[in-house]
This record gives C-alpha cells, structure tokens and sequence, in this order.
C-alpha cells in the first residue's frame, strides 16, 4: 500500500454516531479516556521534505490498526508541515502513553509529541437544543433534516447529489479480516440518481446510491449501496462530512452476508 493510501486513512475523520443498526468498535457503556496527540518534527525528520514526503509508511500502517481496533478516532497530518495530530479515546491514560510510545515514527525519531487529556463538548445537542429540540440540516455534515416537508427533503437530496458527484480515491478494509484494498469511486448525478462506478483492482462495478436513514430517535442520514466486489454482493452504508476545502469524504461499514465483523470504506474526494 502507497504513503499517499495510507495517509488518506490517517487523515479520515469519523462522521458516525451510535445509533441503532450500526455497530461500533468500541463498546459505548464502557468508560473512555480522550486524549489529543500533537507530533512534531522530530530528530530524524528530513530536513526540507514535506509531511507527505517523510518516512511514514510504517506510522500509517500503526495509524490504520489503531483505526480498525476503534483506539484512533481521528488523525491526519498538519498542512503547514508542521507535523500531525491525533485523536485516541483509550481506557486510561496509561493506554494512551503506550499507543505513543509504540508508533513507529516516534521509535525511529520522525516524530516528537505532546499530549493532553481532553474534554469534547456535546456540540449536537447544545445546537438541538438552541434550535428547540430540531437539528438545523447542512448538506456537508450529513445532519438530521427536522419535519416531514417532502418538497424541502426533494430538494436537499438534489443539493446533495449535485455537491456528492465527482471522482473519489477508495481504501478499505475487508469484512471479518485486517486485508485492505484502494481503488477509485465515481458518483455522478444522472436524471435525479446518483450512479456509482466502483473500480478495485481494474474491475468495474456499477451501483446505485440511495439516501436513507438509520433506526434510532436520531434518525441519521446515510448514503446506502448494494454492489458487487471480489465475486460477492456487500450492502454498505456510508456517513459524509466535509473536509478542509469543502469537498464531501466518506467513510462507512460494508457488509457481507454472515458478517460478524463489518468492513470499512473511506472515499476521499480528488481535487482537479
């Protein structure tokens, strides 16, 4: 797997929340920690090489496990090439010292870091309850839509198919298995449908996508595919947000029949 790939993951930001039908990698009833992880350049940095062009590919591999385990909700690297950062929600901050001191990039001196415990704020009920009780809808967050105006839900999924199309880098990682894949998507929008071309590995599937909602008070909006890949049908549902330059990315669980595991997908946006 390329640096590029590998730094598409780590800079993947969670858009998911519980909800029912999706299952999380971290048990919710459990107790957690969260910690903010700030790396700098360290002894071994190359002096004049860009972020993208430090030896991370070993960080990037520990970043993904850390992502697939559910210890790492959130990374990616400092655009001024200042560095990094990373999100852990770990047990204790024992856990955290450990997940730190483990990673490859600070072994080897690439990398040196800070850490500090922090508090997240319950941005989405303080902004529910401002609004009384309704959470005010944004085509690039994924938000809930409040009320049941058909017309008004009409014309946010135009909105929304019209911000989606374009052409996405892939990479995810397989059902009940660590084995991951990259590839390209393409969402285009044709007579009010999102069409979907999957290409991994140099074979071609095409999809269509739906907008839907999951069970649960929240009702949160996902995009939902059926698709067919590695001689197998998955069914996929995916959360969107925004990223720096207000380009949609994905991520999402893929299903296989008889999953006890799901797969994950990030969909990067390419920037023409």
């Amino acid at each position: 797997m390329g640096l590029k790939a590998l730094f598409l993951v780590i800079s993947l930001a969670i858009a998911y929340c519980p909800a029912q039908g999706l299952p999380q990698a971290v048990n919710p009833q459990e107790a957690k920690a969260t910690y903010l992880v700030v790396y700098r350049p360290g002894p071994a940095w190359l002096t004049g090489k860009s972020v993208m062009e430090q030896p991370l590919k070993e960080h990037g591999k520990y970043m993904l496990s850390l992502y697939i385990k559910g210890s790492m909700k959130l990374a990616g690297p400092l655009t001024d090439d200042a560095g990094g950062a990373v999100l852990l929600e770990v047990s204790d901050e024992a856990e955290a010292k450990a997940i730190v001191a483990n990673d490859p990039a600070v072994e080897s001196g690439t990398f040196v870091y800070e850490m500090h415990p922090w508090k997240l704020q319950p941005w989405d009920e303080f902004a529910k309850k401002a609004n009384g009780g309704t959470q005010t809808a944004h085509p690039t967050t994924g938000n809930s839509v409040g009320g049941n105006d058909a017309r008004r839900t009409q014309t946010d999924e135009e909105s929304l198919r019209s911000y989606m199309a374009g052409d996405y880098d892939l990479i995810g990682c397989k059902p009940d298995s660590t084995t991951t894949y990259i590839g390209h998507v393409t969402l285009r929008d044709e007579n009010g449908v999102l069409q979907v071309t999957r290409t991994i590995e140099g074979k071609a599937d095409k999809c269509v996508a739906r907008f839907d909602t999951v069970a649960g008070e929240d009702r949160i909006p996902v995009l939902s595919m059926h698709f067919h890949f590695d001689g197998n049908e998955y069914d996929a549902t995916y959360r969107w947000q925004s990223d720096p330059d207000n380009y949609p990315r994905f991520t999402g669980y893929v299903y296989l029949a008889g999953t006890k595991s799901p797969g994950l997908e990030a969909l990067f946006p390419v920037h023409k």
